[in-house]
């Protein structure tokens, strides 16, 4: 009689265990970013690194809202014939996102999330040759130009203050103890269009023959993410008995 008595209290607490879920997510993550730009130009990515935090709580179901903080290095490189320059935009970026669970039966989560988010500025500049920085904001007060190459100069016409941007991601939380372990990948795409207002001005020619020509360096940011990162489940909800087959 005791032995069953053992048994069935054991059950019971087993499937109050399986029947408590998480209500919040407290996580941490480093991100490798690979930047591109939307430009009239054919650009190489941009490789960064960078990383946040984030708070995730249960909205209905399986369904979940996110918020997150992180620091985003964006930005493009492009080649000349006798130099190159870098567009180095990075940020502070707060995305809100809704991230719904495709496993909803299985402790290993493959999560879809989707929102938008808004940068804040904290490095605006153009490198060239990868040794010489110059600040964006600076330049468009003085109204001066970036020199690229003894030909080519760079105009800064205008910069948005902020980096309004749409997401989407595809990640796996897989539990690991008392925590869980995270990988994500995710497209950010700038709705800021253009982000920087700019113009390559070329001088070709000498003397009275010297022309001068204009092209658009206008461009919008575009970047990919790599996150890996672990979260803390805590705070509990209740959830109804799955009917027996």
């Amino acid at each position: 009689m005791c032995l069953a008595v053992a048994v069935v209290s054991l059950l019971g607490a087993r499937a109050a265990q399986a029947q408590a879920e998480p209500r919040f997510t407290l996580g941490a993550r480093t991100a490798f970013y690979m930047g591109d730009v939307k430009a009239a130009q054919e650009y190489d990515p941009r490789l960064g690194v960078g990383g946040g935090i984030f708070l995730q709580a249960n909205a209905w179901k399986r369904i979940d809202l996110r918020v997150e903080a992180n620091y985003v290095q964006k930005g493009a490189r492009l080649a000349f014939s006798r130099t190159a320059i870098e567009w180095q935009m990075d940020y502070a970026e707060f995305p809100i996102l809704l991230v719904v669970n495709l496993s909803p039966k299985s402790s290993t989560s493959l999560e879809l999330c989707g929102g938008f988010s808004y940068g804040y500025p904290m490095q605006r500049q153009v490198e060239v040759n990868d040794n010489l920085g110059y600040d964006m904001e600076a330049y468009l007060e003085e109204g001066d130009f970036i020199p690229v190459n003894t030909t080519t100069n760079l105009v800064i016409n205008d910069l948005e203050g902020a980096d309004l941007a749409y997401a989407i991601g595809l990640g796996l939380s897989v539990p690991v103890g008392a925590v869980n372990f995270l990988v994500d990948v995710r497209y950010t795409s700038s709705l800021t269009d253009p982000v920087v207002d700019a113009d390559f001005v070329r001088t070709i020619g000498t003397g009275d023959e010297e022309t001068t020509e204009t092209d658009s360096a206008d461009f919008s940011n575009r970047v990919f993410g790599f996150f890996v990162g672990f979260s803390f489940p805590f705070g509990t909800r209740e959830s109804a008995a799955e009917p027996a087959e």
